[in-house]
């Protein structure tokens, strides 16, 4: 592997000497650290760390980022850093006498400090003190100061060093397991059945099982009987458990992160139950998945769903255009209808990321929380890639969570992309949410409300209803084996995030370039991007910052009987894909991809190479966008519980759908409970049942080859709750309030 590097701004040039000496030091303490906290049967080359010196800010520059076109690529050094050394002051300017502070450099315009905030949250910055220099201002998190001669006389402080390394890199909660497993267990008289494996090492028929999977599995997987490990349900408790949210809340640069080992589907639900409460209106996006939806009719919220674009060419749900979306913020609204959320997807399945900070800069003119998604990007924040030039020239980022211009909570399923086992998802909480609970402003003050304690608002109080609410959806026997991943996963990204997503996103770059030569074709005519999804208003989106995430690739075919002949030689090849529509596969590049993978999709693609290109035809009916057009007409909690009745799906147009019909892939809902059914909504369905299977639309109930959908009764219309536009079936004055009118 390439060595890791240190990049080291300081005043003045180092001596030899002094390089080499810090050089050794810190190698060998980070292969001592590496060896007790992640050990392998590959030792680690020595010296695994290379110290580069620089003098200014422009040269830190020029050593992180490459003279490629392409905006936001490392050079070697910059993808193998793991770790800033920073001088806390320097020398002062020809004719002054004042050293100058870290803090007053300046590079592209803004501090020195904002600058590596800005391009490498992640990574950690440690900046060297030497009494008598003025205090240096820097960020409070993921910045930490240490007197100078810790570094320039390192072996007399070997053991500061040790405790920074576990600070900054140890995955508190796999480093318990792991003792705990190899150090402590005895005999087990708790859950689980299996007792670290016995039951499958004793038996006739199951030994196999347990040597495939390895005897570590079993041992690590334990219970909440062993206390000292910690509990999800016990939050505020002390322990390795508690520990490792910490550490991964300062990794990705949240006020508080929280482990869920349901994935991002009980993410989505206890975060909305916790914040909406019955009545309330949320702007929700159209196209998001049928965990929000779930959330949305639990917590008994009154949906708006914002205006969906649905690509018929590519059979791909686009995202919602800026215009819609500050339409949408900023409408005037009854006093008691006030949306208190606007939930999105970013990025889509299909990789596109929305301009957050535009969004939550809206929001919170408004007094609306801004509730993302990310389930598919977790990563973000991992790479400079993944920031843009604002037309006023600063510097921003698509991770949703991220100092003052960012959503206030987001959700990502860390088994999607990173490091970690299925269902692995966490809970981030920003920063800029706990500032609100310091507002005056009265936008704030229903949040401030329901918040509070003794009658001021409080983030504590906030804090514990959020893990009141997680308690309901928590198992009490949550899988320690995938609590530990969530752990690794964020300590990896720390350690090696930038050169996994620095070498996928050249992976992609050359395999795309690789394909369209070989096809005798534009890239744009074999892969879907930004342009294709949304038509023809690119320009618009690009503007505002719309952007494609490269990771996401979706190889584009003329026809759907050649993206089903492309399909059944993926089978034949073994290579399984992510999602398809008729006309598009979608192929996930993750941290666990290798380049090999490229290698063997290309050689599958040069098999069948006259199918790629842009679709001849539309892959659905241009119609089929109006099958997620149209609001709630019942409030979608009433239209849940209701008793319903079964109706043959082409026979349901005009009733009320009290169920959710899901195609899936992607989970995006064609049915919602509340919703009045159309034509367009009955076709989309049928499409995907013929073409993909029934079983392909999640919901949906077969008989004797003939689909049946659940509504709301006749006799039922009179006792649910009418929104909008739809009049009640019963006399006015016994007719609920309608929130939205």
């Amino acid at each position: 592997m390439n060595e890791l590097t240190v990049l080291y701004l300081q005043s003045t040039p180092p001596g030899h000497d002094v390089i080499q000496n810090l050089t050794h030091g810190l190698s060998d303490t980070f292969r001592d650290f590496c060896n007790e906290t992640f050990p392998s049967d590959d030792p680690i080359d020595w010296p695994p760390l290379k110290i580069v010196p620089l003098t200014c800010p422009e040269k830190l520059q020029r050593a992180l980022f490459s003279d490629e076109t392409v905006e936001g690529m490392l050079t070697d050094d910059g993808k193998n850093c793991i770790l800033f050394l920073l001088d806390a002051s320097f020398s002062p300017k020809e004719g002054g006498t004042r050293r100058i502070p870290l803090h007053e450099l300046t590079l592209d315009g803004i501090s020195i400090t904002q600058w590596l905030y800005t391009y490498f949250p992640a990574i950690p910055k440690i900046v060297l003190t030497t009494p008598g220099d003025e205090p240096v201002r820097v960020p409070s998190r993921r910045w930490v100061l240490k007197p100078r001669e810790v570094f320039t006389h390192i072996n007399d402080h070997l053991p500061r060093v040790q405790h920074l390394f576990r600070a900054l890199w140890e995955p508190r909660f796999w480093h318990a397991l792991r003792h705990y497993v190899m150090d402590e267990a005895g005999t087990s008289w708790h859950t689980p059945g299996h007792n670290a494996g016995h039951a499958f090492n004793s038996s006739l028929f199951l030994q196999g099982f347990r040597h495939e999977y390895g005897a570590m599995t079993f041992r690590a997987d334990l219970s909440i009987s062993v206390h000292n490990l910690g509990d999800l349900s016990e939050p505020e408790a002390r322990t390795p458990l508690t520990e490792a949210q910490r550490l991964t809340s300062e990794i990705f640069g949240t006020a508080q992160s929280c482990y869920i080992t349901n994935g991002s589907t009980t993410s989505n639900k206890a975060m909305l139950m916790t914040l909406l409460r019955p009545g309330e209106t949320v702007l929700i996006d159209r196209n998001c998945h049928k965990s929000v939806h779930h959330a949305v009719i639990m917590s008994g919220a009154v949906p708006l769903y914002l205006p969906a674009h649905f690509n018929a060419r590519l059979g791909i749900w686009g995202p919602i255009a800026m215009s819609d979306l500050r339409r949408a913020i900023a409408a005037h609204y009854p006093e008691h209808a006030k949306p208190r959320m606007l939930v999105l997807t970013t990025c889509t399945y299909e990789g596109i990321l929305y301009p957050v900070w535009e969004i939550a800069r809206l929001c919170e003119r408004y007094g609306m929380l801004f509730y993302a998604d990310e389930a598919w990007a977790p990563y973000l924040s991992f790479h400079p890639y993944y920031t843009a030039l604002t037309a006023h020239g600063k510097r921003v980022r698509y991770n949703a969570i991220h100092e003052t211009t960012s959503a206030h909570f987001a959700v990502q399923s860390t088994h999607k992309a990173l490091a970690a086992f299925s269902q692995a998802s966490m809970i981030h909480v920003s920063k800029r949410f706990k500032q609100l609970f310091e507002s005056e402003s009265a936008e704030w003050q229903w949040l401030l409300t329901r918040f509070a304690i003794n009658g001021h608002g409080s983030y504590e109080k906030f804090s514990h209803d959020l893990h009141e609410v997680l308690r309901y959806w928590h198992s009490t026997s949550p899988h320690y084996p995938m609590m530990a991943t969530l752990d690794c996963a964020g300590v990896q990204m720390r350690l090696e995030g930038l050169r996994l997503i620095e070498e996928r996103l050249r992976w992609v770059k050359d395999f795309k370039r690789r394909v369209a030569r070989d096809c005798g074709l534009p890239e744009d005519e074999c892969f879907v991007g930004l342009r294709e999804v949304v038509g023809g208003n690119a320009a618009a989106y690009e503007r505002e910052g719309y952007l494609h995430d490269p990771l996401k690739l979706v190889l584009s075919f003329k026809s759907p009987d050649a993206c089903k002949r492309f399909k059944n030689l993926l089978r034949s090849s073994k290579i399984q894909w992510e999602k398809s529509t008729p006309v598009t596969i979608l192929f996930l590049v993750t941290v666990g991809t290798v380049e090999n993978h490229f290698e063997y999709l290309y050689r599958a693609i040069m098999k069948m190479k006259e199918t790629i290109g842009r679709p001849e035809c539309d892959a659905f009916d241009t119609s089929m966008a109006a099958s997620v057009e149209g609001q709630a007409t019942v409030l979608p909690r009433d239209a849940a519980l209701c008793d319903g009745e079964l109706v043959e799906l082409s026979e349901t147009e005009g009733r009320i759908s009290s169920q959710l019909l899901v195609p899936y892939p992607p989970g995006i809902p064609v049915f919602l409970p509340g919703l009045t059914i159309t034509r367009a909504m009955i076709d989309i369905v049928k499409v995907v049942a013929q073409t993909e299977g029934p079983d392909a639309v999640h919901g949906l109930f077969t008989r004797s080859k003939k689909y049946f959908v659940e509504v709301i009764r006749r006799d039922e219309e009179d006792k649910i709750q009418w929104l909008k536009d739809r009049p009640p079936r019963h006399d006015s004055q016994n007719c609920p309030v309608n929130p939205l009118t």
